[in-house]
């Protein structure tokens, strides 16, 4: 367990004002899993993931239904991080997918009440998060209440990229990112593009944050107009002059600081 400050170094510093309590934790694979994303060749596992509290517990056994929590896949062109690096470089799609499924059942299965679960996500990850809202609709578990994404590459047949010449990331990364990650999965299908999900009224509520100069910005655009064509709840939120991977940059983009803050509103709102 790892303790920081707010403000300040690790167990304390001289500035601290709020403690955060860092520890890692093993999700059991789902018994859930739909069969949308069953695979022969991969063999679902314990999945890594870190909790994150102000609290002075790390423990699930506070769970009830004040307490608001929220579920974030990372980026990394869907190949680098914590919880998902090993599994990819053996397996392909859909790892990520069951990894993300069942650290939502572990949620609901220790008590956290659904609509206080906000399923967040950031450049690949923002796409995992969307997908996997869509995935959790096809079982017989409960929606999340909310879902937010930041910066988005929802649209792995590129059709939607536009080329910015001071964007941070390639075209040329994305194609790479995107072969390895589907393998020979179709990027024209839902579980592979957020894109193309076909988005219900009772989506839930969704809050889409980017930049106008980042690459993918596009297909933010198309997932929040469908999902209002749909009757659902969307919200679209462009920030000016800001690249795909501005929300890691917040000293070189203070705007990024006002997305934490719309993120925080949305989430206990």
């Amino acid at each position: 367990m790892l303790r920081y400050a707010k403000n300040g170094g690790i167990n304390g510093g001289d500035h601290a004002s709020i403690e955060l309590i860092v520890d890692d934790d093993d999700a059991p694979p789902s018994s859930q899993i739909p069969t949308s994303i069953h695979s022969t060749s991969i063999q679902p596992g314990q999945v890594p993931v870190f909790f994150y509290t102000d609290a002075h517990s790390v423990s699930f056994a506070g769970a009830n239904d004040d307490v608001k929590v929220i579920l974030h896949a990372h980026g990394g062109g869907y190949l680098l991080g914590h919880s998902t690096e090993q599994k990819f470089t053996k397996n392909l799609f859909p790892a990520a997918l069951q990894d993300l499924f069942s650290a939502y059942h572990h949620l609901i299965l220790q008590g956290f009440t659904p609509e206080n679960i906000t399923i967040t996500g950031d450049s690949a990850g923002r796409n995992l998060a969307l997908i996997l809202t869509y995935v959790i609709s096809q079982s017989a578990l409960p929606m999340p209440g909310r879902v937010a994404l930041f910066s988005p590459s929802a649209d792995l047949t590129l059709a939607s990229h536009t080329p910015i010449p001071h964007d941070t990331i390639p075209l040329s990364n994305y194609q790479a990112f995107t072969s390895q990650y589907l393998g020979n999965f179709p990027a024209n299908h839902p579980l592979a593009s957020g894109t193309l999900i076909p988005f219900t009224a009772s989506w839930p509520r969704t809050l889409v944050m980017t930049g106008t100069a980042d690459s993918c910005a596009e297909s933010s655009r198309i997932v929040v107009s469908r999902i209002q064509q749909a009757g659902g709840r969307a919200e679209l939120v462009e920030y000016a002059d800001m690249t795909h991977m501005c929300w890691m940059l917040h000293q070189i983009f203070p705007q990024s600081d006002n997305g934490l803050e719309r993120l925080a509103g949305f989430v206990y709102n």
